[in-house]
């Protein structure tokens, strides 16, 4: 069954924003209205989208610039400086959206069922929502990339609540957004950590179109950072597909196990965190494992064709 889709992302430092946008473009039951940027600078991220959508052919969706900009509210950086290299020119400028993000989020939902991927910080649905409360009312289904549900491990790698990056730009914002009364899906960094897109899929990837042949330049850039970041890394990785994952969630269940859990949303030691509360949390789907490498080959089918 086709999905309409809003897109809110902070396209453009992590490559699998792109990646994740491809997939929405490709995938036959995806229907994507259009996509909001957040976090940064939000108008560079917005000529970042709308560059990938005409190398998509698809220059007739929208593209909207929210909340970004001053002080990030987390306290952490939003951006690396490496935003747009391999696919910008330089002085290129592309047509977006004269709206801004939360006037698009609200039109949007109040036109058409939806269902909305928040790939970044909360904090344009968070304002959206301040706007137009009945919103919460408006979207069938919310698909957050964030959160981390998986207890601490003994031996191999865990994850806190410092590592949740999405949740934590704009914690306020998070707190205010998860802790509404929408449809959620968590799509949690325990989970998403486990995709890996190799060299093997960049180099069929680079044979693609002009859509992959961007796509490509734009993991070549990520692939050093990533590497120069985490040393020690397994080489032949070159991007995770956190955000790819939670679009997929959407209309490719069978790939991931969901369950349902009690989950609130808390700032705790200075952190946005996500909590399994019987007593205040509320009930919402959490995916807890994927099937990584059956995903990754996958996307790339989806994106570039068997």
């Amino acid at each position: 069954m086709t999905i309409s889709l809003l897109l809110d992302t902070d396209i453009g430092t992590d490559v699998d924003d792109a990646l994740a946008l491809a997939f929405a473009l490709r995938h036959p039951d995806i229907e994507l209205r259009a996509v909001t940027t957040v976090s940064g600078d939000v108008d560079r991220r917005a000529q970042i989208a709308a560059k990938i959508l005409r190398l998509a052919g698809r220059d007739d969706l929208e593209v909207a610039a929210g909340i970004g900009g001053g002080p990030i509210p987390g306290g952490r950086p939003a951006e690396m400086g490496h935003e747009g290299q391999g696919l910008l020119q330089p002085g290129e400028q592309l047509t977006v959206s004269e709206r801004d993000a939360i006037s698009l989020l609200v039109q949007q939902t109040a036109e058409a069922t939806v269902q909305l991927a928040t790939v970044g910080a909360l904090s344009n649905l968070a304002a959206a929502l301040e706007r137009e409360p009945a919103m919460a009312d408006r979207i069938e289904r919310l698909a957050v990339m964030g959160g981390v549900f998986a207890p601490p491990l003994e031996d191999g790698p865990s994850f806190e609540a410092a590592d949740d990056h999405n949740l934590n730009v704009d914690p306020t914002a998070s707190l205010r957004a998860l802790n509404a009364p929408l449809p959620l899906l968590y799509v949690p960094l325990d989970v998403t950590v486990q995709t890996a897109l190799t060299r093997q899929h960049l180099e069929r990837l680079r044979r693609g179109d002009r859509l992959c042949q961007g796509l490509a330049a734009l993991i070549d850039i990520w692939a050093q950072l990533l590497h120069r970041t985490i040393p020690g890394m397994d080489h032949h990785q070159v991007a995770t597909l956190h955000d790819p994952l939670t679009v997929a969630c959407l209309v490719e269940p069978e790939l991931v196990t969901t369950e349902q859990l009690p989950v609130t949303v808390a700032y705790h030691e200075g952190l946005a965190r996500t909590f399994v509360d019987p007593v205040a949390g509320r009930p919402v789907q959490v995916v807890r494992s994927v099937q990584a490498r059956e995903f990754a080959d996958f996307w790339l089918a989806t994106v570039a064709g068997p």
